[in-house]
């Protein structure tokens, strides 16, 4: 943070002499030009903008048109001025000297309508990053500012402000009003949303998968049913309102958990989609995969129930692997104090996490098996109710199901897995085409039943399939 000083070179300095200074001092050499151009009085503070820290990765709020112009007229509204209230701004053209640092208004890409993430092929409503550029703001309480927002050669965004020496604190307190105002335009656009925070190969189909999902693809027993069911309480008001008596962030952690093939996955999608269609706001989180998309995969976690809790909204984060979003030992403490309440972000409207485990026993007993860190556990077992098969056979068979024909298949199929049941009615069906039929009938889901378990059994015993020693033969140069 520094002064202006009155030693300055003149203006119209020389291109040999402006590559010899460094961007951040032409940066701050055009504030103070544009300072004196616009006769603005008192003595001058220069310093880095505070960086913003939110879920978005939208960068220096106070560049940003759409949330300048929402304040301006909020402010318009209002009888009285509150503390840091925009009245109005504008760009500016950059001064000569500063020529090529930052000539025009530009932005670095593309955000979804919620500014929350980059928009992507499809995406309607879209907005404009933050726009790089001069600006100049005037307070409602009669004083002016300017800022100067740019991109370095590194490709690090820079951004400097010019308050009148004192008015820093009620700079301070217009971002905080940008900070609010993003939550609010976060509100109304997330209602009914479902987005991948993350990397996705295919984000919109997997968006469109989630969407199409049912809860009538979930074939379980009623008990463990109710149990999933009953975890949507934490948006009811009552609940939320006793969180809120008892100062525990309105956070509930689900782990569902069990063998691959139990209905985990699908199990997720069909809560996605019917909260989706309430109104709620879903975030599935997948892994990070490089550092370019965020960081590790906890901060791809993290970033999503900050989001939660910005919007607002009632909002479901969907999980699968949990393990892998937790098992860093450099991460472990943060994510002990996010999941325990001590750094928790907390949503006014509740927010439900929702993951999955195929190997829970790798996750860190301190989360696992700790009250608060997790919230509830909830084993999705195979089938071992013949009832239950029956269900699967009716859902799986359709138009096609016959009591008398196919519910004596069931007790064959105990003990295995909802994918399994599944697979042996596409197989079954495959196998009636083999014979020109078009019915399945019982002896077709039990030779596919046996085929598919003979199949796993043998690719169980690995050494059937390991290659013969090589025989012993002669050396190059003849037989040893």
């Amino acid at each position: 943070m520094s002064e202006s000083q009155d030693h300055r070179p003149s203006d119209g300095p020389a291109l040999s002499w402006r590559r010899e200074l460094k961007s951040k001092e032409i940066a701050v050499l055009g504030l103070e030009k544009l300072w004196r151009q616009l006769n603005l009085t008192g003595p001058m503070l220069i310093f880095h903008s505070p960086f913003v820290s939110t879920s978005s990765f939208l960068l220096y709020f106070e560049h940003h048109p759409l949330l300048l112009d929402r304040l301006v007229a909020a402010g318009q509204r209002r009888k009285r001025p509150r503390f840091g209230q925009l009245s109005g701004w504008r760009s500016l053209p950059a001064p000569d000297l500063a020529w090529g640092l930052t000539v025009s208004a530009r932005a670095e890409c593309l955000f979804k309508s919620d500014l929350t993430h980059r928009a992507e092929l499809g995406d309607r409503g879209t907005q404009p990053a933050s726009l790089y550029g001069w600006k100049l703001y005037q307070f409602a309480s009669g004083w002016t500012a300017l800022s100067v927002y740019y991109t370095e050669e590194d490709y690090d965004n820079v951004a400097f402000t010019a308050v009148p020496q004192g008015r820093q604190d009620e700079w301070l307190a217009f971002l905080d009003l940008l900070v609010e105002t993003y939550k609010q335009h976060l509100h109304q656009h997330g209602r009914g949303s479902i987005e991948i925070v993350g990397t996705a190969t295919k984000p919109r189909d997997l968006i469109t998968v989630i969407r199409q999902a049912s809860w009538n693809d979930v074939v379980l027993p009623e008990a463990t049913r109710a149990l999933v069911e009953a975890q949507r309480r934490i948006f009811d008001p009552a609940i939320l309102r006793h969180y809120a008596a008892l100062r525990v962030p309105r956070l509930r952690k689900v782990l569902l958990v069990g063998p691959p093939g139990t209905g985990k996955t699908t199990l997720l999608k069909a809560e996605g989609a019917y909260h989706a269609r309430r109104g709620g706001r879903v975030l599935y989180v997948t892994p990070s995969t490089s550092n370019y998309d965020g960081g590790s995969s906890w901060n791809m976690l993290s970033t999503a129930l900050q989001t939660a809790a910005d919007s607002r909204l009632p909002t479901l984060v969907l999980v699968e692997d949990f393990e892998a979003f937790v098992s860093d030992p450099k991460e472990q403490q943060i994510i002990l104090n996010t999941l325990d309440g001590v750094a928790t972000p907390d949503n006014p409207a509740g927010t439900l996490l929702l993951a999955t485990s195929n190997n829970p026993e790798q996750i860190d007993p301190r989360i696992r098996d700790r009250p608060g860190r997790i919230d509830a556990l909830i084993e999705l077992r195979p089938v071992q109710d013949e009832q239950l098969a029956v269900r699967f056979l009716q859902h799986l068979l359709g138009a096609g199901y016959r009591e008398e024909e196919h519910a004596p298949v069931a007790s064959q199929l105990l003990g295995q897995p909802g994918s399994h049941l599944r697979e042996v009615c596409l197989t079954a069906a495959l196998h009636a085409l083999d014979e020109n039929r078009t019915a399945v009938l019982a002896k077709d889901l039990l030779w596919a039943h046996e085929v598919i378990l003979n199949g796993r059994a043998a690719a169980a015993q690995s050494e059937r399939f390991a290659p013969p020693p090589p025989r012993r033969r002669g050396s190059y140069f003849g037989k040893r």
